[in-house]
């Protein structure tokens, strides 16, 4: 787990460094009250994952994911977002359980200065593929599955410059049976593409 955090967290950092505005000095007074929610725009965001606190305690996974965005106000917008997380089983050296979860949410940006809060609240589907090396053949494994799932959380952006915005993002991914439910922290770096 320590090390899961300490990839998101490096991810984070190296992407602020690299995407760092110029110095106060060449900035104009209205850069610093940029918005990262615009009316009627689609905005990109590729991010890594870190999934904890799994059902049944199974263990985390790092993973991967990408959400396209549209923005209706400043304040309202939907993502679609597909994430797929390498082994949510990790604590269990015999069985890889992958998950992959495609999703379709609501997100609402809070008016805040410099940094910017959202809640979000979205409902997809969540397939589950499960592998096991050394089978025993006294053990039930659950098969594969693919199920609905629903997620709520939230998540601050901070704009990096006028075409990157950083992101954060914390949500609970809950299933209706099979599929383990589990937390996701990730880390993204959002760009606009249309504007």
């Amino acid at each position: 787990m320590r090390l899961l955090v300490q990839i998101c967290t490096g991810f984070i950092v190296v992407v602020a460094a690299l995407g760092a505005p110029a110095p106060a000095s060449a900035q104009s007074p209205s850069s610093e009250a940029r918005s990262v929610a615009e009316p009627n725009t689609v905005t990109v965001t590729p991010f890594l994952t870190g999934s904890f606190g799994t059902s049944d305690d199974l263990g985390g996974s790092i993973g991967l994911g990408m959400g396209v965005g549209y923005d209706f106000t400043r304040n309202l917008g939907v993502e679609g977002e597909i994430a797929h997380a390498f082994d949510l089983s990790g604590n269990d050296a015999n069985l890889d359980s992958s998950a992959t979860n495609y999703s379709a949410n609501g997100i609402y940006h809070f008016d805040v200065r410099h940094v910017t809060p959202y809640a979000t609240f979205g409902l997809g589907v969540e397939h589950v593929g499960r592998s096991v090396k050394n089978p025993d053949p006294l053990a039930l494994y659950a098969p594969s599955s693919t199920e609905i799932a629903y997620n709520f959380g939230g998540g601050v952006k901070y704009p990096l410059s006028d075409k990157f915005i950083l992101r954060a993002d914390l949500r609970r991914f809950q299933s209706t049976d099979l599929s383990p439910n589990f937390w996701r922290l990730y880390g993204g770096v959002t760009f606009w593409a249309k504007r």
